[in-house]
């Protein structure tokens, strides 16, 4: 009985080890979300920004990723998705000349995983 015993709390053990690593390992493998902008999120910046960048979590593809910047009436302003190859993570667009007010970058990308993400935030530019 004492043999059995010691069995089956290694394999518990091993069991519970093997669910933590594959729970450790998975979120490498997780959707591209945003992790990093330029401007940020809420941000204010003085001048109309020249380049709009994005950084994600993991690898997106620009052929088939799309960036925007809006005005509060949802009016596209510009668009782009470049991106290059020693940087996979990151997309970027030249940013139109913009107006002191709010506005909206919306993006939608294909991960290198082949999941879709979107999202948006918003950034202000002061008036001078």
């Amino acid at each position: 009985m004492k043999g059995r015993s010691i069995f089956s709390r290694r394999a518990a053990v091993f069991a519970v080890a093997s669910a933590l690593a594959v729970g450790i390992v998975a979120p490498a493998s997780a959707h591209s979300f945003l992790v990093e902008a330029t401007p940020s999120s809420k941000d204010h910046v003085a001048t109309s920004p020249k380049i709009i960048k994005l950084r994600f979590g993991g690898g997106v593809e620009p052929k088939y990723s799309k960036l925007t910047i809006e005005d509060t009436s949802g009016k596209v302003l510009g668009s782009g998705a470049a991106g290059t190859p020693d940087k996979p993570r990151e997309l970027s667009m030249d940013g139109p000349e913009l107006a002191a007010g709010k506005y909206v970058v919306r993006y939608r990308v294909l991960s290198t995983d082949g999941h879709i993400v979107e999202g948006n935030y918003e950034f202000t530019v002061d008036p001078k």
